[in-house]
């Protein structure tokens, strides 16, 4: 995890027989052997970054990253503008799940060298894990174009610079699927994989990802030999497996998908997002009790993990346990009150529950959020529909269909709406082309059923 190159400016080692063979055993990567001598040198000279800065890389190294944290934060009271130490601050911190502190370390090394591009990608994938992706793709955007404007120039730095460049590539390529854009996404995967060259790895990564993006769209079966080609490049890759699984999910094969998420896990088990995919293969499968206890081992894991939260909470929703949804969803809104997606399971529990006031109060905090998120306008529109305010409810349908037309649960939902405005003959026209796109909607055959008894 820590780098142990360049030392701290400041206080350049002493002729000290135990540092300077605890150098030599450090570049040898015999962490083991250097830290007593570290510990020895410390204790003679005192609380020296540099010395402070090597005996945390061995701590590091063999797992002790709280005490090594402490080391590193020592050494930054001596030397606060020392890039090597805040790095490393930042890297320990994020081995601890302490992401916020993360990024802001690695904003204190990127001010005192702007140049660290380690620090640059470290910034932008913390980004990623606290799903602040918009953010990502500012800073990985720039990134990108000042990396392409030293390539242009030529050179040795030229090549050297084109293995991170696909790096980067890849990351925005992620970011920009992650926020919905999926053919960019594919032109940057594209030519993030041209940069990639003979690196096995990080193609298998690109490809998958682009297999992610091919599945979104809805071109499920490029999306599987996509993923297929991937797992040809990196057959090993956890990441690699669980996409194999998530596109064959999305392509409405759980059974087939199952065997892909294990065998992710199975080479890393704290893959939270591979437990969340299995949960929702398991649950495809009729399964719900394994994929509740797969999601419930993922939030032990990540209790602040608004992806679980929101899973685990929607699938408690779908069970009409609404209590329990209430239960999962409360502590993550009291640390996070403004997740609009969080917002949104909870106006769904209270609407489940009947307190169609409190409902409301939350899916309109939701839409505030994301004014542009068409299910959070259709469930604020239901939930005013329960209300008695139709008419009010009825632009947020349109508006809903207008993001998303031809979606089933929005014409069914805007069904209910215009039966509760006496519209009679639209409601019953979009409630018959809701059941055309999805015959198993449920609440669509329910309101033409009690549509066609009152007429």
């Amino acid at each position: 995890m820590a780098q142990a190159s360049p030392p701290p400016s400041q206080s350049p080692p002493a002729p000290d027989p135990d540092l300077q063979t605890g150098l030599q055993y450090l570049k040898a990567g015999w962490f083991d052997r250097a830290e007593p001598l570290f510990r020895a040198a410390l204790g003679r000279h005192g609380d020296r970054p540099d010395i402070l800065h090597f005996l945390a890389v061995c701590l590091a190294q063999r797992g002790a990253v709280v005490e090594a944290e402490g080391l590193w934060r020592r050494a930054i009271a001596r030397d606060p503008k020392e890039p090597m130490l805040t790095y490393n601050l930042a890297l320990a911190v994020r081995a601890q799940g302490k992401l916020d502190d993360a990024a802001r370390y690695f904003r204190d090394t990127i001010r005192n060298a702007p140049a660290h591009v380690e620090a640059r990608l470290g910034l932008a994938s913390v980004l990623m894990d606290l799903g602040r992706f918009a953010a990502a793709e500012r800073e990985l955007g720039e990134f990108v174009t000042n990396v392409d404007e030293a390539i242009h120039k030529g050179g040795e730095v030229a090549e050297k610079l084109k293995p991170l460049q696909s790096r980067a590539r890849n990351m925005l390529g992620y970011v920009l699927y992650r926020l919905g854009h999926h053919s960019a996404a594919i032109e940057m995967l594209d030519l993030a994989l041209h940069d990639a060259g003979d690196d096995a790895a990080r193609r298998g990564q690109i490809l998958g990802d682009r297999a992610l993006s091919l599945s979104a769209l809805g071109h499920h079966d490029e999306a599987i030999a996509g993923a297929q080609q991937a797992l040809e490049a990196a057959p090993d890759s956890p990441s690699v497996r669980h996409i194999m699984g998530y596109v064959l999910q999305l392509a409405g094969k759980p059974a087939e998908a199952v065997p892909f998420i294990e065998q992710a896990l199975q080479r890393d088990p704290t893959f939270s997002a591979a437990l969340r995919t299995l949960a929702l293969a398991k649950q495809a499968l009729g399964q719900g009790g394994e994929a509740e206890a797969l999601l419930k081992q993922a939030l032990e894991k990540a209790p602040n993990n608004v992806d679980i939260v929101l899973q685990l909470s929607f699938l408690r929703i779908s069970d009409k346990r609404f209590d329990e949804a209430l239960a999962v969803l409360q502590p993550y809104l009291q640390a996070t009150p403004g997740d609009a997606r969080a917002l949104n399971n909870l106006g769904l529990a209270l609407r489940g529950l009947k307190r169609f006031d409190e409902a409301r109060r939350a899916l309109k905090k939701a839409v505030r959020q994301a004014p542009e998120d068409p299910f959070l306008l259709t469930n604020f529109g239901s939930v005013l529909v329960d209300l008695g305010r139709a008419t009010e409810a009825k632009p947020l349908h349109e508006k809903a269909l207008r993001l998303l037309p031809g979606d089933s649960r929005l014409l069914g939902h805007f069904g209910v709406c215009l039966a509760a405005l006496g519209e009679t003959d639209r409601a019953r026209e979009a409630l018959d082309t809701a059941l055309a796109a999805d015959p198993n909607n449920a609440e669509a055959l329910d309101a033409l059923v009690k549509l066609t008894a009152s007429t």
